[in-house]
């Protein structure tokens, strides 16, 4: 008996469809509203999903879902949305990146009991899939533990024959896509991988239209009480879709005893070549961290690098947070052109990009500069056994191992012109071949093409190749230096203190070491400020970050300061209310004082306070006049007749 749990909060509806699948045969537990079935689904085990599309209660149906598949332990579990409306294409879109895995209609209940009756199906033969690898784990954990007493040679072949073996158990543990066909051969429903395949609007169709020339209707059609599986057919590519090597596995949907046979079957199609690829992958990887553990930290990591984790409220950062904000969609494919100074940030907004869109698969990064042109070729593309001599087996690429994720290539203007064309017809057609192999496989990867500098400087050198920049320029990202946003510098640094104070609740800047910080240079960019930030907090003794816990180029900098002159913030520190100021430390309050409320009666006068910060401005901005007015928060024509009120040239 399968368990079933309806969210609902349409009481009608809820106790309908809890009839309905009662009369199926099914346990059904109802919930509420969104939150009581998120918390229901994680307190008891349940063989599927039911979430009402238009929940009007607390959260959505998008958001239960994403929440249900977020949790390890029913990840496996399928998702169906029901309605009573049609729903449009963004909601549906919505749905599906959600990870639900059908769209049904309310008033259909024949089709979405078919359906519900397939995934359990699916489920059941996942759930046996399941007990068949952990027995297969167990006994290759003990033929391990065995041979590695032993420690003879037979060893690594035995364990490479076992690990081959499991690899080939999870390579196979779920379809690709799935269908629902009637005895006529007439697709009743389709799931989002079918159609992946086959092409929208495949309901109503035949199953031999829409496969010619394979077989794969009538193969179907020939399995009534038995599962047929292992069928290999060829889908021929088209216009809007690439050829696919493709299996077939057929279950028919049985009734129970006293039912009606629906004459319904069920169709899984297995990826050949992507089947391949996750064998493979699985038989490089090392052990590592148990598959239970990896949601939360994919979890953790998208709440570490969520776009609002951008820090600063500079022009360019800002600009940088939307950019990262609107690209970083699963949905989104368009290649990303980011650069940057080396540490002015260029690596976490690309870990912003990949997991603040929320994409299934790995980060891939790729060091261009590190590698010469022949095993940077191998190591994006993959080789094939015996395309060299020390090729004794089949390896993918980053291209392979990051499906579903993103393939950052770092350094990229060091790539050889010849490989950035070989990246360039992979963008093209989204289809690559490995090194010493004719075979065309697809890559569905995003690709982050990270340069040293600005990208027109590059193609004006010839480190990078011009259709490649037009093929990537749809998104521009750019990791401003540090120097350029020095109003950026105080909420990096409250952002650092956060990370590396511990316990230390208490711990804060001065605001004599503030101003030093923010009158620096910076030629290691964030980077450099975070390594100041860390040895900082290690070193302070007390409540206070002071100069004596800074660098000695920071404290150079402040001591270095003729009689008479201070350093100014770029910004307030705080509001400043009426009849209040801020004082100075002791040794700048022997030097002068600047007001900063009405209140307090300045040593220097308003003109040249104002004097004092066009000129560290413009100093700042190298004395480009447009960036220091954009600096200033003032018109361009404001700051001409500024600098010629206080003859400045």
């Amino acid at each position: 008996m399968s368990k079933i749990l309806v969210i609902d909060d349409e009481p009608s509806t809820r106790l309908l469809l809890q009839n309905r699948l009662k009369d199926q045969g099914h346990a059904v537990a109802v919930a509420q509203n969104g939150a009581e079935g998120v918390l229901e689904a994680k307190r008891e085990a349940f063989d599927l999903f039911l979430v009402a599309a238009d929940l009007s209660s607390g959260i959505g149906a998008t958001e239960v879902c994403r929440r249900i598949k977020q949790t390890p332990q029913i990840t496996g579990v399928p998702v169906l949305i029901v309605s009573n409306r049609a729903q449009t294409k963004e909601e549906m879109h919505q749905g599906y990146e959600a990870g639900c895995e059908a769209y049904l209609a309310k008033s259909d209940m024949p089709l979405l009991e078919d359906v519900v009756r397939a995934h359990l199906r699916v489920r059941s033969l996942h759930a046996d899939l399941g007990r068949q690898l952990r027995a297969l784990e167990d006994e290759n954990r003990r033929i391990q533990e065995t041979r590695q007493r032993s420690a003879d040679s037979e060893t690594a072949r035995g364990e490479s024959g076992e690990q081959a073996l499991v690899a080939r158990e999870l390579s196979a543990a779920h379809p690709d896509g799935l269908l629902v066909v009637d005895r006529d051969g007439i697709v009743r429903f389709a799931d989002r991988g079918a159609r992946d395949y086959l092409g929208s609007n495949l309901e109503g169709r035949n199953l031999g239209s829409l496969a010619p020339s394979t077989g794969l209707e009538a193969f179907v059609r020939d399995a009534h009480t038995d599962v047929r599986e292992g069928f290999r057919f060829d889908l021929q590519s088209r216009s809007n879709r690439p050829g696919r090597s493709l299996s077939a596995t057929v279950v028919p949907l049985v009734p129970n005893p006293g039912e009606r046979d629906p004459g319904k079957r069920v169709v899984l199609l297995l990826d050949a070549g992507r089947r391949r690829v996750a064998a493979e992958i699985l038989a490089l990887q090392e052990e590592g961290l148990p598959r239970q553990e990896v949601g939360v930290l994919r979890e953790a990591a998208r709440t570490c690098f969520r776009p609002s984790r951008v820090v600063g409220e500079s022009a360019g950062i800002a600009h940088a947070r939307e950019v990262v904000a609107e690209h970083g969609s699963a949905a989104s494919a368009a290649p990303v052109m980011l650069w940057g100074e080396e540490g002015a940030g260029k690596s976490f907004l690309a870990r912003c990009l990949h997991f603040g869109g929320g994409r299934a698969g790995p980060l891939i990064p790729v060091d261009c500069s590190a590698l010469s042109a022949e095993h940077l070729e191998r190591e994006i593309f993959g080789h094939a056994k015996g395309a060299f001599p020390e090729a004794t087996s089949n390896r993918p690429g980053a291209l392979h191992l990051a499906r579903h994720g993103t393939v950052l290539l770092q350094f990229a203007d060091s790539m050889p012109l010849d490989l950035q064309r070989r990246v360039l017809d992979t963008l093209r057609t989204g289809e690559l071949r490995r090194v010493g192999s004719e075979r065309v496989e697809r890559s569905d990867a995003l690709l982050v093409v990270e340069l040293r500098d600005d990208p027109d400087v590059a193609l004006r050198e010839g480190r990078l190749l011009r259709e490649l920049l037009e093929q990537v320029d749809w998104v521009r990202l750019e990791a401003p230096p540090l120097r350029t946003r020095m109003e950026d510098v105080r909420p990096l640094t409250q952002a650092f203190l956060e990370r590396y104070s511990g316990a230390r609740n208490q711990l804060e800047f001065s605001e004599e070491a503030l101003l030093a910080m923010e009158h620096y240079h910076w030629p290691g960019n964030v980077r450099e400020l975070e390594t100041c930030v860390e040895r900082a907090c290690a070193i302070a003794a007390g409540t206070e970050v002071g100069l004596a816990e800074l660098p000695q180029s920071l404290r150079d900098l402040r001591n270095e300061l003729p009689d008479g002159q201070v350093l100014h913030p770029v910004r307030p520190k705080v509001a400043i209310r009426r009849g209040t100021h801020l004082p100075m430390n002791d040794g700048a309050r022997d030097r002068g004082r600047v007001a900063e409320g009405p209140g307090e009666i300045s040593e220097l006068s308003l003109d040249a306070y104002e004097k004092q910060c066009l000129l560290d401005t413009l100093q700042r901005t190298g004395w480009d006049k447009l960036k220091a007015a954009k600096v200033l928060k003032i018109g361009k024509s404001t700051l001409y007749r500024k600098l010629k009120k206080y003859e400045i040239t």
